[in-house]
């Protein structure tokens, strides 16, 4: 009886209201380190002036969390979902000491089923990813059905792990690629040029996009994959990274050979996590291994810095494995209905739909 009176005052302790830009930054800095990144910029520059945003908060006015929302119609069907990028994912900041029976009368409040309509979609993220599982077994337990598609398996490097067998990237490795750099230098002057959202430049930017148009993703025809060379994306990266919080969060760098920009690493770090978003080479480079050079320089940057685990997405195991990735979380696209009758007719539907990791329109 107890517990059930503390759930009773905790929930009514919640309200569901419209939020500021200021509130959904207040809700990233109170999320996991992680997640940091989760602010009013990064859901804003992926669809710029359309984004509503709602928050839950304490009766002390303290954040549980917010819901930067757009809509977009998927076939038959408008869905109300999280607005982001795709990478790393789309979610919510979630206050780290966000309480089960907080995010239930949430997601059970009249405000909320208003804001997210009978259908709405929280991904693509990862299928261990704290926030994603804490609202998924919430919204089952507010009368939500929760559909699940799966996109494909994220490799992670444990650095952690590793570091705890001995220095890494190990010694052989670091020497190896030395000796790598010697023979790249006989191609021209070798110089490796690093950068953040914040002291990064239009030639910068000009030069990884350049790099992705000669890499193997361009003989592909289609431009999903790029960074910077797709319009879109690279809008994406230039607002996000206005945000100064976001702006020294993002990481890159690239390798040049004889003044020619050859290869490219690109990412975001938040916390001890470095989400290792892109990296490709131009092929006229294919048989110097300058993405490998270029990769093992970073890693060990990283490691310097404190980073504990590298994010890699998913595809491409190969190489990455050799790198010291292994299979991690499933990448998981969720669907939420309401009434829950509505749920067998879309699953299927669901299930079989595009991947969706084109910007909001």
């Amino acid at each position: 009886m107890l517990m059930r009176r503390d759930a009773q005052v905790a929930a009514e302790r919640v309200h569901v209201v419209p939020a500021t830009s200021a509130d959904a930054d207040a809700a990233a800095e109170a999320t996991y380190q992680d997640h940091a990144f989760l602010r009013d910029a990064w859901a804003e520059a992926a669809a710029p002036g359309v984004v509503r945003r709602w928050m839950a908060v304490r009766g002390d006015g303290s954040p549980i969390c917010v819901l930067p929302l757009v809509t977009r119609r998927i076939g038959p069907v408008a869905v109300r979902e999280v607005a982001g990028c795709y990478w790393p994912f789309r979610c919510i900041a979630i206050a780290a000491d966000a309480q089960p029976t907080e995010l239930v009368q949430m997601l059970r409040a009249t405000a909320t089923k208003r804001a997210l309509g009978p259908v709405w979609r929280l991904g693509p993220v990862f299928s261990d990813d704290p926030a994603a599982v804490q609202l998924g077994e919430a919204a089952q337990q507010a009368g939500w059905a929760m559909l699940t598609r799966r996109l494909g398996t994220c490799f992670e490097i444990d650095v952690a792990a590793l570091l705890a067998e001995g220095p890494w990237p190990r010694g052989p490795t670091m020497r190896k690629n030395r000796w790598r750099e010697k023979r790249l230098a006989e191609s021209g002057a070798v110089e490796f040029t690093s950068f953040s959202g914040v002291t990064w430049t239009a030639a910068d930017r000009d030069a990884v996009a350049e790099i992705e148009r000669q890499s193997w993703l361009a003989t592909l025809g289609d431009e999903a994959a790029f960074q910077f060379a797709e319009a879109g994306r690279r809008r994406f990266w230039e607002a996000a990274a206005a945000d100064p919080v976001i702006g020294g969060m993002i990481f890159g760098a690239i390798l040049s050979i004889g003044g020619v920009p050859a290869a490219f690493s690109f990412g975001l770090q938040a916390g001890t996590t470095r989400y290792q978003i892109a990296n490709n080479y131009d092929q006229r480079f294919s048989s110097h291994s300058v993405g490998r050079t270029l990769l093992l320089k970073d890693f060990e940057q990283a490691v310097a810095s404190g980073t504990r685990r590298i994010s890699w997405g998913s595809g491409d195991a190969g190489y990455k494995t050799e790198m010291g990735a292994r299979p991690g979380p499933e990448i998981v696209d969720l669907l939420f209905v309401r009434p829950k009758l509505l749920a067998a007719p879309l699953s299927r539907w669901w299930s079989r739909s595009p991947a969706l990791e084109e910007p909001h329109r």
